[in-house]
């Protein structure tokens, strides 16, 4: 039914809207919303062709609140079209450019571009109806282009004859009657749309004076105008009485354009009265305001979710906060406990190194002491072997060699070495790695300098002179790249 009323609509008006309240009907008795729509936007379009716009501007209105749910570009689009054109035809051009706007963008955003090209056509009548013709002409040209591109003659015809109607009103006359005889080229011989071409072309002959031409397109207009069954017919009539009331007013037959003039405006009453305007301001009014008021409440609605989310989220900033703040506490106080732990192992690493410092220190001290000790008891005993008796001499010799291997220290400088050497194992290491070129006499000796032990005791531990710890001290210096102001025992504890 929404099918055959669609088929109907431009010629048979009447016929069109009834198919389409019964497709209406049994749409809402089966609550399918979309077919509930389609109904709808026929009806608007009826109503539109039958000149009662308060209905087709409810119906279309009605229609697209349902489409704005569930329905498709298209649909949207479309009853965006048959508001634009109800307004176009009470002459508000300021909404109806709005709709007609709006669906053009929604075409193009979608990528319908044939379908851009109709909104397109509206948007430029609408500038038109403006009197901005230079602007309308901007659009009809680029409906022109698309139109090509996708070989719509009807759109074709339509664009040239929109561009020769903005000729007119340029005074460009020659160039209106060149653009409606290609809009007559490329027409469809739809009858409404030969009648309208036919019209504006007599209008451009009256300009010019070709008097007798204007006649003959009027008598084609009117032809054309009886032929067709549309009620939108009336429209076209409006500018046949209007043009011909002109060509006799020029010819001086002023009875006949009076009479012409009046059937012009016995028409236009009819189709448009003061009434009907009233009554489509106040549905217009209507429902711009029940639009606010849904605005208003999408608004309050989210005021008020955007409220519950700043006092959620301020719970969630608050709780996070907390959760930071113990955290950290918690962190803190494992840092803490980290760093006591940490201090007492250096604590016990420390007293463990100072002690093994001190012991082997004391071991080094005691080893230089007892080669002292040695030396001077061998000392004395080589006098007592000088001013002793004969008998004496067999038992000190054998004593004085006993001394002598006694006097060898390499055992116990050996074994202080090895005692060095386990206790500093990092020392050792470190010091190799940094300087591998370092002999082992070099290394102990650089760990008895870090031992702070002096060059007598350097001197007495390793059985040399003290010029010989000098010098080795100097090799050291030089070895490492010390300054004579840097001191070589700090430089050794680094390690």
């Amino acid at each position: 039914m929404n099918k055959t009323a669609k088929r109907l609509n431009r010629d048979a008006t009447n016929q069109a809207i009834a198919y389409a309240y019964k497709a209406y009907l049994m749409a809402f008795e089966n609550k399918l919303k979309i077919q509930q729509a389609e109904a709808l936007v026929i009806l608007a379009e009826g109503y539109l062709y039958n000149d009662i716009y308060e209905l087709a501007l409810e119906y279309g209105f009605n229609a697209l609140e349902i489409y704005k749910g569930k329905g498709t570009v298209e649909q949207i689009g479309s009853t965006y079209t048959v508001l634009g054109w109800t307004y176009y035809d009470v002459g508000n051009a300021e909404l109806s450019l709005k709709y007609h706007t709006m669906a053009y963008n929604l075409y193009k955003k979608a990528g319908y571009e044939e379908k851009a090209s109709v909104s397109l056509n509206g948007i430029g009548l609408t500038y038109q109806l403006m009197n901005e013709f230079k602007k309308a002409a901007e659009y009809f040209n680029q409906v022109l282009v698309l139109a090509k591109k996708f070989n719509k003659e009807q759109l074709i015809s339509a664009a040239y004859n929109n561009l020769g109607i903005s000729s007119n009103n340029a005074s460009d006359y020659k160039q209106a009657i060149r653009y409606f005889q290609l809009a007559l080229k490329h027409s469809t011989r739809e009858l409404l749309s030969l009648a309208e071409i036919q019209n504006q072309m007599s209008y451009s002959f009256v300009r010019l004076g070709r008097y007798q031409e204007a006649e003959v397109s009027l008598n084609k207009a009117f032809g054309y105008i009886e032929k067709s069954t549309s009620n939108s017919k009336k429209e076209n009539l409006l500018d046949y009485y209007k043009i011909f009331s002109q060509l006799y007013q020029v010819r001086g037959d002023y009875k006949h354009a009076y009479e012409y003039i009046q059937k012009y405006n016995s028409v236009k009453e009819d189709l448009l009265s003061q009434n009907k305007i009233n009554a489509l301001l106040t549905l217009t009014m209507k429902r711009e305001t029940q639009e606010k008021e849904q605005q208003i409440k999408e608004l309050n609605l989210e005021k008020s979710l955007k409220s519950y989310q700043r006092n959620t989220l301020a719970i969630i900033v608050v709780l996070l906060i907390i959760i930071g703040f113990l955290l950290f506490n918690k962190l803190r106080s494992r840092q803490k406990k980290n760093a006591e732990l940490s201090e007492m192992k250096q604590q016990l690493l420390s007293n463990k190194l100072e002690f093994n410092h001190s012991e082997l220190k004391n071991y080094s001290m005691y080893m230089t002491h007892k080669n002292e000790v040695i030396s001077n008891f061998i000392e004395e005993l080589i006098v007592l072997e000088k001013g002793g008796g004969l008998d004496l001499i067999p038992r000190l010799h054998k004593l004085i060699n006993k001394f002598r291997y006694d006097m060898n220290s390499e055992k116990y400088i050996e074994d202080f070495n090895l005692q060095i050497e386990t206790k500093y194992q990092d020392f050792f290491y470190n010091l190799q790695q940094k300087f591998p070129k370092l002999t082992q006499n070099e290394r102990r000796l650089c760990a008895q300098i870090r031992l702070n032990l002096s060059i007598k005791e350097i001197a007495s531990l390793n059985n040399i002179s003290d010029k010989s710890v000098e010098m080795a001290r100097y090799r050291l210096r030089k070895h490492f790249g010390l300054s004579t102001n840097d001191s070589l025992n700090d430089f050794l504890k680094a390690f």
